[in-house]
């Protein structure tokens, strides 16, 4: 059983919005799992500055707290755990009571054990299964019956490029994560019926609090500037700026695909000095 995960509602502050009148998101209401730091703090950040309401759902209580003091004044505490679906049932009483709809469901929430292949125990295995695309599964069971009672429409999923690229000693991650590639081209699939449309956003080499052992490794964080077209680390802001497009209507006949954002590194092989 994973600790308690605990969920914040974060509301747009009106009179301090510097986006008014050309807000992508305006009057959303956005479920953004594991949105207390690295990533999914970025998306829920970029999303409220764009005129969405969001409700953030995290693990760590700490960061959720001063997530909750930089993203919004209103916050409602929910402890539950997204690999229990019963733990789940009472997450969309709770998003109707506080905000009356669901547009906006980002998947987000993801773990990762490297190690050798022989050293990975099965309980590491089912622990990348169970975070990485079970406890994506059961948050969609639980949220999408109130996106289509109240008209949301967009699903999207932090996927990895990992989902379809091997990794060395991360066989677990792998697996997790090529299994929520699938899952999204199949709930695509399933959701047409209702008008919403699923799609992935799949980050590379992302400068987040899961890759800080290597943006802090001074033997590998400047060679691995060298190893995309674009010459540098990614940020989360850059992969926030993706699921902004993916949630407005701009994105509206873009359905079941995945926004590579890696800096080219898995579009073309570049070896250290030659973009020098």
């Amino acid at each position: 059983m994973l600790a308690a995960w605990v969920v914040f509602v974060m509301t747009t502050d009106q009179t301090s919005r510097t986006l008014a009148g050309r807000a992508r998101l305006e009057g959303k209401v956005a479920v953004v799992t594991g949105g207390a730091m690295g990533i999914g703090r970025a998306i829920a950040a970029a999303f409220i500055e764009n005129g969405a309401s969001v409700l953030v759902v995290d693990r760590q209580a700490d960061a959720v707290g001063e997530a909750a003091s930089e993203l919004g004044d209103n916050a409602h505490g929910f402890v539950a755990d997204i690999t229990d679906g019963k733990a789940l049932e009472s997450l969309a009483p709770l998003v109707k009571e506080r905000c009356g709809q669901l547009d906006i469901l980002v998947n987000n929430a993801g773990s990762r054990i490297i190690k050798p292949f022989l050293e990975h125990t099965e309980e590491d295995f089912r622990r990348m299964l169970d975070v990485n695309i079970v406890g994506h599964f059961l948050t969609c069971k639980a949220l999408i019956p109130l996106m289509i009672e109240t008209g949301g429409r967009r699903i999207i999923n932090t996927v990895s490029i990992a989902s379809w690229q091997g990794r060395p000693n991360r066989i677990g991650y792998c697996a997790g994560k090529g299994g929520q590639y699938a899952f999204t081209r199949a709930l695509a699939a399933d959701m047409a019926v209702h008008g919403i449309r699923v799609n992935g956003i799949a980050p590379g080499m992302i400068a987040s609090p899961l890759n800080k052992q290597f943006t802090e490794d001074s033997s590998l964080a400047e060679t691995w500037n060298s190893e995309n077209l674009v010459g540098r680390w990614g940020a989360p802001e850059d992969v926030a700026s993706a699921a902004v497009f993916l949630a407005s209507d701009e994105a509206d006949f873009i359905n079941g695909e995945f926004i590579t954002i890696d800096g080219g590194a898995v579009a073309a092989l570049v070896r250290r000095g030659e973009l020098d």
